[in-house]
């Protein structure tokens, strides 16, 4: 008798809800055959689902990241209506190795975990995901259209809503998911962003020229609507908290220095610390780090050094994209064309003699299940890393230059076609765009005015330099 109050509170409290139950056991719909997890990692976005009491907001998310032991990290995020961002973070794990697309999701220890299903997806725009548990003589079930993109065309939808009426769900009961207003508004939009530029030290330090920055940096994000504020070496951990609270992101160059001991590292590693804090208390904070500043966030994530040496000193490639590339946050504001053109012609600079391969980052737990892998390249031995970024923070890699086809010339491997220019413009639009989500600013007018790199004046580079301007301080 206790049992039979205790399932008709249950019941009860499920249709107050709207939520799906139904009399008799749960269904046992196909599921996606030959089902590729590593290919599933990444965001998806709720499209339509069956009412679900649990799921309070709009902007519904989730984040998917694998993790050493062979489980996926899950973090489900929505947006309240108190504009505060609610979020949760679960392990899904393949319930049998014969059956992928069948998983069970813990939240909370002691709780049984919750059906995953995949019915269908084809990993780059859609994902039909069903879940059902069983009370005695009732079943409570679930179900989403998931997308790669906060919107999915109308065409699109109907076989899915096809499919999950096949497979017995009530596909009338769909109701749309809010993803409006979720990402930018005009009242949430920093119309000043100010991005830091890491320095690095100089080969030959002379009086005055101890560290420099290359002027294209400064000119890529200049380009895109950013001012710039140069981050100097070996300053106090205080002098770098202060100006971490003033700017709205920061970019860690290409160049020579020690990623393992240097001043450049110094300041990269307080300042991703700070980053991944801020981010983890909801101060959106980007990071970029491009060829030797790509380099050292794999140094910081993983906590060794990683590379491989590649015959890949002064070439340009075309990008190897990985499923999932387009709907990727940096990608996804990229034209079809010029992602077409990224993939067919060598309009990426490479100038480095030291990758982290693929099968190194793939067997990294640490990097495996910080980033996600967008690009990859080969120097025709190893298949190395070329684009990144991480799963649950703003933070991103290049191991190619985007800066130097619009601004750099010295050097023949440089490509300055319209669509290696237009690769350095929309690069450096995401990334100002990711700095005008964060709103530090300096104290006064003054203090910022000091801090810019305004202040100082780039000189044209010797012969023998692959920089046109250098800013040195």
């Amino acid at each position: 008798m206790e049992a039979f109050q205790v399932l008709l509170v249950v019941l009860l409290t499920a249709a107050a809800r709207a939520q799906s139950f139904h009399r008799g056991k749960c269904p046992r719909p196909s599921v996606q055959q030959d089902f590729d997890v590593t290919k599933y990692m990444g965001t998806w976005y709720e499209i339509e689902k069956l009412p679900a009491a649990f799921e309070r907001g709009t902007c519904n998310q989730a984040t998917y990241s694998p993790l050493a032991d062979g489980t996926v990290k899950v973090r489900n995020a929505e947006l309240l209506s108190n504009g505060k961002r609610s979020t949760i973070e679960g392990v899904a794990k393949v319930k049998n190795a014969s059956q992928p697309a069948i998983l069970g999701v813990g939240f909370f220890k002691g709780v049984p975990d919750a059906p995953y299903w995949v019915l269908s997806t084809d990993y780059h725009s859609y994902s039909l995901v069903y879940s059902c548990t069983n009370y005695f003589l009732f079943h409570v079930d679930y179900a989403w259209i998931l997308s790669r993109t906060r919107v999915l065309a109308e065409d699109a939808m109907g076989p899915l809503r096809d499919r999950l009426a096949s497979a017995g769900v009530n596909a009338n009961r769909l109701t749309v998911s809010n993803q409006t207003g979720c990402d930018r508004t005009a009242a949430k939009t920093n119309e000043r962003p100010i991005i830091g530029v890491l320095a690095q030290e100089v080969s030959s330090p002379k009086t005055n020229r101890t560290a420099y920055i290359a002027a294209s940096y400064v000119k890529t994000l200049e380009s895109a609507g950013a001012r710039v504020v140069p981050v100097m070496i070996n300053q106090t951990p205080q002098e770098y908290e202060a100006l971490f609270a003033s700017i709205n992101g920061i970019l860690y160059p290409g160049g020579s220095a020690n990623i393992l001991s240097s001043g450049y590292q110094r300041a990269a590693k307080i300042f991703y610390e700070l980053a991944l804090e801020a981010n983890k208390r909801g101060d959106y904070f980007p990071v970029w780090g491009t060829c030797l500043g790509y380099e050292q966030l794999t140094v910081l994530t993983s906590g060794e050094d990683l590379l491989s040496l590649t015959n890949t000193s002064g070439v340009p490639l075309p990008l190897n994209f990985m499923d999932g590339a387009k709907s990727s946050r940096m990608f996804e504001g990229f034209p079809d064309e010029l992602m077409e053109d990224l993939a067919s012609e060598p309009l990426t600079a490479n100038v480095h003699k030291w990758s982290v391969s693929l099968s190194t980052h793939k067997t990294n737990e640490q990097l495996n299940s910080f980033y996600k892998v967008l690009s990859t390249n080969t120097d025709g031995t190893t298949e190395f890393v070329s684009t990144v970024e991480a799963f649950d923070y703003p933070i991103y890699g290049t191991q190619w230059h985007p800066e130097k086809n619009a601004f750099e010339w010295r050097r023949p491997y440089v490509p300055h076609s319209p669509s290696a220019v237009r690769i350095s413009f929309y690069a450096a639009q995401f990334f100002v765009n990711e700095a005008r989500k964060n709103f530090h600013k300096f104290d006064s007018e003054e203090e910022e005015g000091k801090a810019l790199i305004f202040n100082y004046s780039p000189v044209y580079a010797a012969p023998r330099s692959v920089f046109e301007q250098i800013y040195y301080f």
